[in-house]
């Protein structure tokens, strides 16, 4: 009857260590589980940030590109404004050049 009790004994230690090791077991896995749902949502934020930071990126790059364009566009204008305005003034002076000489050649004659 003793032997009986001291195996009795054994076995309820031995299922309880069982049961402590399968408690240990579920819990880590348990643990790991939550961290590879903690990963997968670092992971999830960290590529929807690049991303996010790309498109802004993209964006700020459009909209320079749209400006230098713009002002391309407007140095071109007035590029093309200044040199109408030049060949006018260079031709106001040769048309008045030529006046002066037209002028004087009649004056010229009429003396002579």
């Amino acid at each position: 009857m003793a032997e009986e009790q001291q195996q009795q004994s054994i076995n309820q230690a031995a299922e309880q260590l069982a049961d402590a090791i399968r408690e240990s077991y579920q819990a880590l896995a348990e643990r790991g589980s939550s961290a590879q749902e903690l990963n997968a949502q670092l992971t999830q934020n960290f590529f929807n940030k690049v991303l996010e930071n790309l498109r802004s990126q993209v964006e700020d790059t459009r909209q320079m590109s749209q400006q230098l364009s713009d002002q391309q566009q407007r140095a071109a204008e007035a590029g093309q404004q200044l040199t109408q305005e030049s060949v006018d003034a260079y031709m106001g002076f040769v048309n008045s050049m030529f006046s002066f000489y037209q002028g004087s050649g009649a004056q010229t004659r009429r003396q002579t």
